[in-house]
């Protein structure tokens, strides 16, 4: 089974999601709506922002599903925190070695385009992205401007 690495400890990491407060955020209308902004501006079928701690990834807010946690495991976020400031974009995941095992590629949802860019906090900490994801692959060049902008406009909502 692969394991998934991460640049700092899960206890470090732990800490700074802990100390940002972000978890009292889950479901928070404001977060929600920036979510919902960026699948509508991407058209994508499904957008999350998640957060990484310990061996979990837990979903703040969704587009597309009503999932509130998962492993890390098949986690395309946990992937793009490795890489702060760095966007992740996957134009098919079933060609990507690291990820066409991952059970939401060979499973429901069926993911084969993913983007993300980590939300960092004022440490540098990256606590986990804001993604969007669609079941079919896209050949166009991404454009993650958007997504960038958005990233950055939950980084400041997590710091007020």
């Amino acid at each position: 089974m692969r394991s998934i690495s991460v640049r700092e400890s899960d206890d470090e990491r732990d800490l700074a999601v802990h100390r940002s407060g972000v978890l009292k955020r889950i479901r928070d209308p404001e977060l929600a709506s920036v979510v919902a902004f960026t699948a509508a501006q991407y058209r994508s079928s499904l957008a999350g922002l998640s957060i990484i701690m310990g061996r979990r990834q837990i979903l703040l807010g969704a587009v597309g599903t009503d999932i509130q946690e998962t492993s890390i495991e098949d986690s395309f976020c946990a992937v793009t925190i490795q890489r702060p400031g760095e966007p992740l974009i996957v134009p098919d995941a079933t060609a990507d070695g690291r990820f066409a095992d991952f059970r939401t590629v060979t499973g429901q949802p069926y993911v084969r385009f993913y983007a993300g860019v980590s939300i960092v906090d004022r440490n540098g900490y990256a606590l986990g992205a804001l993604c969007i994801a669609d079941p079919t692959p896209r050949t166009d060049p991404f454009d993650p401007t958007v997504l960038l902008i958005r990233a950055r406009e939950i980084e400041r909502l997590v710091r007020s």
